[in-house]
């Protein structure tokens, strides 16, 4: 029993064969429709005047039916096969206008007995369809046909005036006689073909299924023979790898004895293959620098069969160390146990070298920007020292100036006067002339001294004043110099104050409103306060150079505090003359400065710094005139990390 595809394919197949023999059938068709037309004619011209008329032959209108009837039913046919050369019913079709060219040619006979053997002649010739359907379509035309003409005109059927109305049966019945043989051999040979088509889709489908297991071994080989081929390519290339790199391949077993070194791995330890073979790499190798943690982490991975990537100092056969860069990696067997190791070892030692010497220079560079950062934070100090020596100088001018032409020396001349006459004081006082001018010169001694004291006072006020102005920026200073690299807990308004004493002075001789808004961040921070006071130093000195060298109207710096999601921001505001767009993208680069005398190292310490807190110091300005901005942004540090921060330092 045929699948449902091998019974759509044979249907397939049986219409394609079908439709080719009906194409082919149609083509004999159209010959004998011609034929037939020609002998219609002929019948008409020569057979009908003699049969219809008797002795007397002429152009009658059996020829003119001849010409126009035969010539509509062969026409017609001709043009149906051509316009649907490949439907059902035009079969149907060619067997009723067949039927119909036997009742023309009878009629033109005039209804002679040899002629309705045309009859038989059709059926034969539509059995060649192999349809017997368009067999039952004939017969049905012949028995209407017969039945007609045999009732109203049986002169063009039976060539007879007269005749039984029953006739008709008997030639219904010689044809069913007929079609009773020629449906069953229809039937048979359209099965026939039937099962040939069977056959040859059952052939095909296997012929199919043993093409495409053919081609599937085929392809299964192939595929095979690739993978072998590609797998012994590849294993040819890794041993090429192996053999010529210049890195050290290590095979090993299981217990990390060594099975298989390559040429690699001499070039880098001095030693050859034959003397490691069943060693293993730690006893060897392995040095006075090696790290201990190192060989604790690759006997760990051997006995987890796991691989690891770590870097240590090894030794060579000379005893000379070197710094290797080891990966290590298991090798599964089919079944999934690991077997074997493999490891990579590459000599690092130039590169940890450079970047040791990276680490160092780059130490150093750092090193100097930070105390060139401090020795400007610090110029700025002195500078802010030396405008108070200079208004001490001033007060100690005053008052020595004040002290050398005191009144006082005149009141010790008066003091000798009157002891020189301490016996006769009254007399002196009231006879003579010096005595009697004393009362009136030690009133005006004393208001002259009066003026002086309070000027002394003065002097002296703004001398403690200005001392205590110095004691407060060398607090700062000292204060910066004791906390380096310390971290704690300290409070944000009390280091805003101590940045702002280190620049009080120069901020009070140029008039500069200091505005502080720190509500929104946290009052507590964790950080550095040497470098945390070291930036904001800089930053409030940065903004107010700004502000004195282009001679702002109403000069204003502006300290605010906002705390974010995970971090703290300081931000240094000033309306100075703000930076250019140019200038904003380099403002941070070494040695790169906008003031006159400045040396560019203020700032870019300053974001070094800002950058080993864990924090970032950004630059905004909307552009000339407009003023500028300095962000300090610090992550927040909770007391926990403080804790174990401080727990490290003490061990």
């Amino acid at each position: 029993m045929q699948n449902p595809a091998g019974v759509t394919a044979t249907n397939d197949l049986f219409q394609k064969r079908y439709e080719h023999e009906c194409l082919w059938v149609h083509r004999f068709m159209t010959w004998i429709m011609i034929g037939q037309w020609a002998l219609g004619l002929a019948f008409a011209a020569f057979l009908s005047p003699l049969t219809w008329i008797g002795q007397r032959n002429e152009v009658h209108f059996h020829v003119w039916a001849a010409l126009l009837i035969g010539l509509s039913l062969s026409g017609f046919a001709i043009l149906w096969m051509r316009k649907f050369p490949r439907e059902a019913f035009t079969r149907h079709v060619i067997a009723v206008i067949q039927m119909l060219w036997s009742a023309l040619l009878i009629h033109l006979s005039g209804g002679r007995i040899e002629t309705h053997f045309h009859v038989f002649a059709s059926l034969a010739i539509l059995s060649i369809y192999r349809d017997w359907r368009i067999l039952i379509s004939a017969t049905v035309v012949v028995a209407l046909d017969h039945f007609v003409r045999g009732v109203f005109y049986p002169l063009s059927v039976f060539g007879i005036l007269t005749e039984s109305p029953y006739r008709w049966i008997e030639h219904a019945a010689w044809v069913l006689f007929e079609v009773s043989f020629l449906a069953p051999g229809c039937y048979r040979l359209r099965k026939e073909v039937w099962e040939l088509c069977v056959r040859q889709t059952e052939i095909e489908f296997s012929k199919r299924s043993v093409d495409q297991q053919v081609a599937e071994r085929t392809k299964e080989l192939s595929e095979a023979y690739d993978l072998l081929a590609q797998k012994t390519a590849e294993t040819e290339k890794l041993s090429l790898v192996a053999r010529y790199t210049d890195n050290a391949v290590i095979i090993t077993h299981a217990d990390a004895t060594i099975e298989w070194v390559n040429e690699g791995f001499t070039r880098i330890t001095g030693y050859e293959a034959d003397e490691v073979v069943g060693k293993r790499c730690a006893d060897f190798l392995h040095g006075p620098q090696t790290d201990p943690k190192v060989c604790k982490i690759m006997r760990d991975a051997i006995a987890n069969q796991t691989g690891i990537n770590v870097q240590t100092v090894n030794y060579r056969k000379n005893s000379e160390p070197y710094w290797v860069d080891i990966e290590v990696r298991p090798i599964q067997d089919a079944d999934g146990i690991v077997r074997r190791f493999i490891a990579i070892e590459a000599d690092a030692t130039e590169r940890v070298r450079q970047e040791q010497e990276k680490v160092r220079l780059n130490q150093e560079l750092l090193d100097a920007s930070r105390q060139a950062g401090m020795a400007e934070i610090a110029t700025g100090v002195l500078h802010n020292v030396g405008n108070i020596l200079n208004s001490v100088n001033v007060s100690v001018s005053v008052i020595r100036n004040q002290y050398s032409k005191s009144a006082m020396a005149n009141l010790e001349k008066v003091s000798t006067l009157i002891a020189e006459h301490e016996d006769t004081f009254p007399e002196f006082v009231s006879s003579d002339q010096r005595g009697m001018k004393i009362p009136a010169y030690v009133q005006r001694v004393t208001q002259a001294l009066s003026g002086e004291r309070q000027t002394i006072d003065c002097e002296l006020t703004d001398l403690v004043k200005n001392i205590e102005h110095m004691k407060e920026i060398v607090a700062a200073q000292q204060s910066m110099a004791s906390s380096s690299e310390m971290i704690q807990e300290l409070d944000l308004r009390s280091l805003i104050e101590d940045a702002l004493a280190a620049n009080k002075a120069s901020l009070m001789n140029h008039d500069i409103t200091i505005s502080l808004d720190l509500e929104e961040a946290d009052k507590m921070i964790v950080t550095d306060k040497h470098r945390f006071l070291q930036i904001v130093i800089n930053l409030i000195k940065n903004a107010k150079d700004s502000l004195v060298e282009h001679e702002i109207s109403d000069p204003q710096i502006m300290i605010r505090a906002i705390r974010n999601n995970d971090s703290n921001t300081i931000s240094v505001i000033d309306n100075g003359i703000g930076i250019s767009g140019e200038n904003l993208q380099r403002i941070f680069q070494h040695g790169y400065t906008t003031k006159t005398n400045g040396h560019g190292f203020g700032l870019h310490s300053s974001a070094n710094t800002a950058g080993e807190m864990g924090g970032q110091l950004t630059a905004f300005s909307d552009g000339p005139g407009c003023g500028a901005r300095f962000d300090l942004k610090l992550p927040i540090v909770q007391k926990e990390e403080l804790s174990v921060n401080k727990f490290e330092l003490a061990v």
